[in-house]
């Protein structure tokens, strides 16, 4: 039997099927009439939490998914669906309220009404916060996943066919912050602090934390730089936040989160001869070539048509046998391009080959397509 606190921090609709959730904050005698199941470490969530912050909002409770059996269970996809966080629970208008987006325009219409988190529509202060905004959440959310998912789930890098092709768009969208950043600040809108703030800072801590696990540099114009280090030394709502979401994904270091990263913590930087030949210090006879890969002919040929189809950038793929789940757009953008190598090459049949180790004649330890035709090509091969 449900407890008298299980009805009260659920929605009615959902007080008949889902278990009691407990405070993750100062208890009050009652529940308060709204919920937010997060967590430290999103950064979505953690734009919902800056505002509440912000706002010293005493009517919304942060609560852990766990305590409804975590995010895949059948209890808090009873709250959002989509199994991601934040969500919220309002028991007053029962709704249930996913997306970081929605539920901040939410909050801040409810308890900042006509305010910096809540500006007029039409205003040049909304304006301004909701373009920052939708840059964040169109250019940057969608692939944040390149810093973190050791293999994508979905759509973890958007269109982009591999985690450097991700990395590079993102630190781009980065740097066009600047762009929409206020000049005078101290907050990316103006004086005051905006939704913009809450989307963006956190995910700015994400990248500040995460890029240099690649190798890869945090870079941004001065006036988003000069905001992002205010936040962060003395603003006390930013440090705050700094300090929930830093410290989390420190937890994550320390149990070796990015060890089984490709371009993290697994790495293969060995130099081969086709890196030298993508480089160009070493000449080789193009047959095609794209922003992924490089089609050459063979120096030692096995037939009147020999050509090599290698990726320029391997991204740790030595061997085939290597390949992970992130390397399957790698992977089938080098076969889409067969095709290709082969009409370049003058050839209507042809035999594709990739050698798998020094046993099967492996040589060059990058991974690599062979293209053979210009005769007739027995079966099975010797």
């Amino acid at each position: 039997m449900l407890s008298r606190r299980a009805l009260l921090c659920l929605t009615p609709a959902l007080a008949l099927q889902a278990p009691s959730a407990r405070r993750l904050t100062t208890r009050m005698s009652a529940a308060p009439p709204y919920t937010l199941y997060d967590l430290p470490v999103s950064n979505n969530g953690a734009r919902v939490r800056m505002l509440l912050y912000y706002k010293d909002v005493k009517d919304v409770e942060i609560v852990s998914p766990m305590e409804l059996g975590g995010l895949r269970s059948e209890d808090y996809l009873k709250v959002n669906p989509q199994g991601k966080m934040p969500a919220l629970s309002c028991r007053d208008e029962n709704e249930l309220v996913p997306e970081s987006d929605t539920i901040a325009r939410f909050l801040g219409g409810k308890f900042d009404a006509g305010g910096a988190f809540s500006p007029p529509a039409g205003s040049i202060e909304a304006l301004k916060a909701d373009r920052l905004c939708r840059h964040h959440d169109v250019y940057l959310a969608p692939i944040q996943g390149c810093l973190y998912k050791a293999s994508p789930q979905g759509q973890a890098y958007g269109a982009f066919p591999t985690r450097d092709a991700a990395l590079d768009e993102f630190q781009k969208q980065l740097k066009l912050i600047e762009r929409y950043a206020d000049e005078t600040g101290p907050y990316l809108c103006g004086a005051a602090p905006s939704q913009a703030d809450c989307a963006l800072f956190p995910t700015l801590i994400f990248a500040d934390t995460m890029l240099p696990k690649f190798d890869r540099e945090f870079t941004v114009g001065p006036n988003t730089q000069k905001w992002f280090d205010m936040l962060k030394s003395t603003d006390p709502v930013g440090q705050r936040i700094y300090d929930e979401v830093h410290s989390a994904l420190e937890g994550w270091a320390g149990k070796g989160r990015w060890d089984t990263i490709h371009g993290a913590g697994l790495r293969d930087t060995e130099e081969t001869i086709f890196d030298k030949i993508v480089a160009g210090d070493i000449p080789s006879e193009k047959v095609y070539e794209d922003d992924l890969c490089l089609a050459f002919k063979d120096v030692a040929p096995c037939a009147p048509v020999h050509v090599l189809l290698i990726p320029k950038h391997r991204n740790d793929l030595s061997q085939l046998r290597k390949a992970q789940p992130e390397h399957v757009g790698l992977l089938g953008h080098l076969m889409s391009k067969v095709g290709a190598v082969a009409e370049a090459a003058g050839l209507d049949d042809y035999r594709v080959v990739v050698n798998d180790g020094a046993g099967a004649g492996q040589t060059v330890f990058h991974l690599h397509v062979h293209v053979i035709g210009g005769r007739e090509l027995a079966w099975p091969p010797g």
